[in-house]
């Protein structure tokens, strides 16, 4: 369902079709199970696998962030060091590591931080910092790209300039038109795509690849707890697989293997502790990782299920 903002209207837009994605099992109990969609494409961006109804439009979220610094970087608003690629692609938690480098990030490119749309969150010292907040990176890059475009006010505004440039950068990524947009919760835009469309675009972030994404992807691979944070899932996959990866809000997935191969993965329940092992599970069926990966990072991924310590399930992929 869509809401007309200036009316109020609901427009219902046909449920897409989902599959059973994973499952939560407990002592040979099913506790929870995750529908979605699913899609798998090769270097070449032909469809392996899809699960589900991988055409329709939906919301990446902050799936969208290395999309939208790759847009910046090919569009010649910025130059990020690649630290910097790396956290304007992240959802960070406010560890000291990500607080320091927004605020080089920052003095970098001449950002002031209470010029900044996202709100204030909790520092490593409690107090309350719009650089803590885990969309900083995004936020500082755009602020700085409305600058170069010589508009630098409300740069996260519908009708602002730069709103025409990430979207012209995730539709030429993602090889579709990009119809409507709709408003994060860090207060920037974010543009719908298709499953498809989306995996096409986070192909650019492969290491064979050119221009911005590749530049994004090879920061995301060398930075992976800027991504994230230690040990959380994007951080631990990157680490351990050298796939960029990337999470969005409301149950997305985004993950390209080394070889191009690249996996997208949207839960129907918004959940996200299945995105990253289906993904993984898809990428080791076509070879493109490891056989085993996904065995082998059960547990660093948190997907054991405990009785105090003794483990008496995992979520299990089903795809």
């Amino acid at each position: 369902m869509r809401l007309d903002r200036q009316t109020g209207a609901a427009t219902l837009d046909p449920v897409p079709t989902t599959e059973l994605l994973a499952v939560v099992e407990r002592d040979g109990f099913i506790e929870s199970q995750h529908r979605g969609v699913a899609v798998l494409i090769d270097p070449d961006g032909t469809v392996i696998e899809a699960h589900g109804d991988v055409a329709a439009p939906f919301l990446a979220r902050s799936a969208l962030k290395p999309l939208f610094a790759a847009a910046l970087l090919d569009a010649g608003l910025v130059e990020l060091l690649p630290a910097h690629a790396a956290l304007a692609s992240a959802s960070h938690w406010a560890d000291q590591e990500h607080l320091d480098t927004a605020q080089a990030m920052a003095e970098r490119l001449g950002v002031a931080e209470d010029g900044l749309r996202c709100p204030p969150m909790k520092a490593p010292d409690g107090s309350m910092r719009r650089f803590a907040h885990m969309c900083v990176g995004k936020h500082i890059a755009l602020a700085a790209a409305a600058r170069a475009l010589g508009t630098p006010s409300d740069y996260w505004a519908d009708d602002h300039q730069l709103a025409d440039v990430l979207r012209q950068g995730v539709a030429t990524a993602a090889g579709e038109p990009i119809i409507g947009l709709a408003h994060d919760g860090c207060g920037a835009l974010v543009f719908p795509t298709s499953l498809v469309g989306l995996a096409r675009a986070f192909r650019r972030l492969a290491p064979d690849a050119i221009g911005g994404g590749r530049a994004v992807g090879d920061a995301m691979r060398a930075h992976p707890t800027l991504i994230d944070g230690a040990g959380r899932p994007d951080a631990v996959v990157i680490a351990e697989t050298g796939c960029a990866t990337k999470f969005g809000a409301e149950g997305t997935q985004a993950m390209v293997a080394p070889d191009g191969t690249t996996a997208v993965v949207k839960t129907a329940d918004g959940a996200r502790r299945a995105g990253a092992p289906v993904a993984l599970t898809m990428l080791e069926r076509a070879g493109a990782i490891p056989e085993g990966t996904l065995e082998r990072l059960t547990e660093p991924l948190g997907l054991l299920q405990l009785s105090a310590d003794v483990a008496v399930g995992r979520l299990r992929p089903v795809v």
